[in-house]
């Protein structure tokens, strides 16, 4: 469990990931700059981005003004995907090229397959291209993203380069046990965008009440009980007084009792106990659906 905003899990080719970031789902131009620039000034160290946000230049100048004003590049960890236009071998190296030029931070920390085909031969081309660039000076990292078990163990028996990150949604309603025990069991990093579920999880009446508890915020405990599961969480602002806040978790610990009480709202919401393989279809249906009109649809995120 990492214990600051610097802090970094280990990942399975050796190299760390932040616990803690920020995302720019939604947010472009100068927004999406000044959020990664402040986020960056607060203590920040992982930003995510990808070629559907159409954020990656503005995300990248916003790292690059941290730079300059004295952030070190290698303590930034910068992630972005390929998506739906670039799933054969060829198209993903094309892909990160594009990314590597809007980004212009020098290297992309790690990249991901943002949403899986539903050809498992889809899915393998794609990542025999990331396989490809991995490694390099250009990639360090590559993994995927609203990937059930059905979507990875396939992948897994193929891959010469394991996933490190799998990228889904996770919120204290929707812990996706199915798809966090299969990637704990393989070593896989699990990393939760929409982890506060656009601002849901904040009106939840028990996470109310274990936020007075602690004298803390509803997004403070959300984000909390992500840290304390070894989850990866990168909530999107750009207001700075929540960036700041949702950094201000790592000064109290969740005791078991409220991290079981935040663990049973899946019973609630009726998500716990899901078959994996009735889970994977519904999401292909919906992330099928989003693809229709991924600006509209797919990453309002906070």
């Amino acid at each position: 469990m990492v214990e600051s905003l610097m802090d970094r899990i280990p990942l399975n080719n050796g190299y760390t990931i932040p616990g803690l970031g920020i995302g720019t789902g939604g947010l472009t131009g100068k927004e999406a700059e000044d959020a990664v620039f402040y986020a960056l000034t607060q203590g920040y160290r992982l930003v995510d981005t990808s070629p559907n946000y159409d954020n990656e230049e503005d995300v990248g100048r916003g790292i690059n003004r941290a730079i300059n004003a004295g952030i070190k590049r290698s303590d930034i960890f910068v992630s972005t995907k390929i998506e739906k236009d670039s799933m054969d071998f060829n198209k993903a190296i094309d892909s990160v090229n594009a990314s590597l030029e809007r980004l212009n931070v020098g290297y992309i920390d790690m990249v991901l397959i943002h949403q899986p085909a539903t050809d498992d031969e889809v899915n393998l081309d794609a990542w025999r291209g990331l396989e490809d660039i991995y490694g390099s000076e250009r990639v360090r990292i590559i993994g995927v993203s609203n990937f059930k078990r059905a979507d990875l163990a396939p992948l897994l028996e193929e891959a010469k380069v394991r996933p490190a990150v799998n990228q889904y949604e996770m919120y204290p309603g929707d812990s996706d046990p199915a798809t966090n025990d299969f990637c704990d069991n393989e070593n896989i990093v699990s990393m939760a965008y929409s982890p506060l579920h656009k601002g849901k999880v904040l009106e939840n009446r028990h996470v109310h009440s274990i936020a007075k508890k602690y004298d803390k915020t509803p997004s403070q405990i959300a984000l909390r009980w992500h840290i304390q599961r070894n989850v990866v969480a990168i909530p999107r602002s750009s207001d700075k007084d929540h960036i700041r806040e949702n950094a201000d978790i790592f000064n109290f610990t969740l005791a078991d009792e409220d991290m079981d009480t935040l663990n049973k709202l899946d019973i609630a919401t009726g998500k716990r106990g899901h078959d994996a393989e009735t889970y994977a279809d519904q999401t292909r249906q919906r992330l099928n659906f989003r693809g229709q009109d991924n600006n509209a649809q797919n990453y309002r995120r906070r």
